[in-house]
């Protein structure tokens, strides 16, 4: 081979000096565009561990966005690891770039979380063997708008479509009872009716009426409180009578359900007669255990209060068929239903617990649920605890704590609320015997209490109660604790009944109704100490 001249090698020499100075005027271009790129750049190195998997990363090249990102000059960041200079690096991050190493495919688009919550969406590709070239930015607030923007859109569309089921329902529910006005009037025209018929349609026809009544006054209730134009009117009056009074309301119709109700009242008379809206309490209460009675076909339902730090707590508790969790915050929603299934098996147009909660709002209170789906669900309302006599009130209430701790307790065993009502009424009210009051609602729990609580003194033992009857429980117990005093309650008075009685093991009876004279022989006879005012 002819081996070059001079002048052939100065040119080839003059030729290779004009690549290199356009080579290094294009690095210097290309470092420029990516020093000065609008969103972050790096290049990386990945680390790995013994067992082949990623465990951190060199920084081999950065832009000045991600300078300025970081707070971190070149110097301090090229050929540093992640971990020594910014901190602790998420596994996800670690495993994506691994991925695009070992598939060679690129990434365009993709978010990754860091552990500030910081959403960034990148793009990254291999540039070596083990480099990759990563470009990315923060886009946190333009997620969360765009997941709020989704959120308002699903809500809208959640909203329509409960009205839409309100409409449908609202006319259900009208049509109802407006088909047993109309169609009952109609079958009074026959002349040939039994009185005892026609007795029969007229109930129906005023039960229509009033089922029509109730769905109107909900529909101006809540346009009244949706357009703000109802306000709380505190007037004093008594707690205790006023949940006596829905009790007695209620009572007829869980008794319908075969579904036990109970009432725990927290303060005496004296202590529970406050200053507050009595209608607007009473419609919170009544469309809590309406809800309550609708929902529990099995266990039972209780509702009552007890003074909690500056506010009275309400509750009404059942063991039906709850809530699910992601449903709890919606139910107190205009229109809002559990389910469109129990929509369907379910009378009523949804706006029951709205009510409940605007009506709440405007007592300065709170409204609030716990629930487990198919364990049943408690309804909690505090609301200010404004007492009618303030000093004497507070004076009260510590006595009865300080009562709790040392007086004698009472179980009374009874199924019937009614009963356990009047009996705690004639011991705290009537008789006012200084003692803690238990209540079991079935033989079973009666044994338990007896076990459980060693200052039960003296049980009053209903003998018709579910699970374990009054006999079979007194049995059960004398084994436990021979010399509790056992007092029967029967509603017969036939010989047959009283020598069963006390022959079986009882130490004394009492028969239904108690009168006030028999219950203060058996407190005397018994040594049940009453308050020394």
């Amino acid at each position: 081979m002819q081996k070059p001249n001079y002048k052939a090698l100065e040119k080839q020499i003059k030729s290779l000096k004009g690549n290199i100075k356009g080579l290094n005027e294009s690095k210097n271009d290309f470092n420029a565009l990516i020093y000065n790129i609008p969103k972050m750049f790096k290049i990386i190195e990945l680390i790995y561990d013994e067992s082949g998997k990623a465990i951190d990363y060199y920084f081999r090249e950065i832009n000045k966005k991600f300078m300025l990102f970081t707070n971190l000059s070149k110097s301090q960041l090229i050929n540093k690891r992640y971990r020594e200079v910014i901190g602790e690096i998420p596994d996800e991050w670690l495993i994506c770039y691994s991925e695009i190493l070992k598939t060679n495919i690129s990434v365009s688009g993709i978010i990754l979380n860091s552990p500030e919550n910081i959403k960034y969406e990148i793009s990254a590709w291999k540039i070596d063997s083990n480099k990759l070239a990563i470009v990315f930015s923060d886009v946190t607030d333009q997620n969360n708008q765009q997941l709020e923007i989704l959120n308002d859109k699903n809500k809208a569309e959640e909203k329509n479509r409960l009205k839409s089921e309100f409409i449908s329902n609202l006319s259900h529910e009208i049509r109802t009872p407006m088909n047993g006005i109309i169609g009952f009037s109609g079958f009074l025209n026959n002349h040939d009716l039994t009185i005892e018929k026609r007795k029969q349609y007229i109930r129906i026809i005023q039960n229509s009426g009033h089922q029509l009544l109730r769905i109107v006054d909900d529909l101006i209730e809540i346009s009244s409180l949706e357009t703000k134009q109802l306000v709380a009117s505190e007037q004093p009056f008594c707690f205790n009578e006023m949940l006596f009074d829905l009790f007695t309301v209620f009572d007829l119709r869980a008794k319908e359900n075969k579904t036990p109700l109970y009432l725990k009242r927290g303060l005496s008379d004296e202590a529970s007669t406050i200053f507050s809206d009595r209608s607007k309490l009473n419609k919170i209460i009544s469309n809590l255990i309406d809800n309550a009675l609708k929902f529990t076909s099995d266990g039972y339902i209780e509702f009552g209060y007890l003074l909690h730090e500056e506010n009275l707590r309400i509750y009404v508790e059942d063991t039906g068929v709850g809530i699910a969790i992601q449903k709890q915050e919606s139910i107190f929603e205009r229109f809002s239903k559990e389910n469109n299934e129990m929509s369907n098996n379910v009378s009523g147009l949804g706006l029951g617990l709205s009510i409940a909660k605007e009506n709440t709002k405007l007592l300065r209170g709170e409204i609030s649920v716990k629930s487990k789906k198919g364990k049943g669900t408690t309804f909690f309302v505090d609301i200010p605890y404004k007492p009618l006599k303030t000093s004497k009130s507070k004076k009260l209430i510590k006595s009865s704590e300080i009562k709790k701790e040392s007086a004698q307790s009472i179980l009374i065993a009874d199924d019937e609320e009614v009963n356990y009502l009047y009996l705690e009424i004639l011991l705290k009210e009537v008789f006012k015997v200084n003692c803690e009051i238990i209540h079991a609602k079935n033989g079973k729990e009666a044994i338990k209490q007896c076990e459980i609580n060693s200052k039960i003194n003296i049980v009053f033992m209903d003998l018709k109660m579910p699970l374990i009857d009054g006999y079979k429980a007194m049995k059960m117990i004398k084994k436990i604790r021979p010399n509790l005093i056992i007092v029967a309650q029967t509603a017969s008075s036939s010989e047959e009944v009283i020598r069963k009685i006390t022959t079986s093991g009882f130490d004394d009876y009492m028969i239904k109704p108690i009168n006030n004279e028999a219950f203060d022989e058996v407190l005397k006879k018994y040594n049940l100490v009453t308050i020394t005012n």
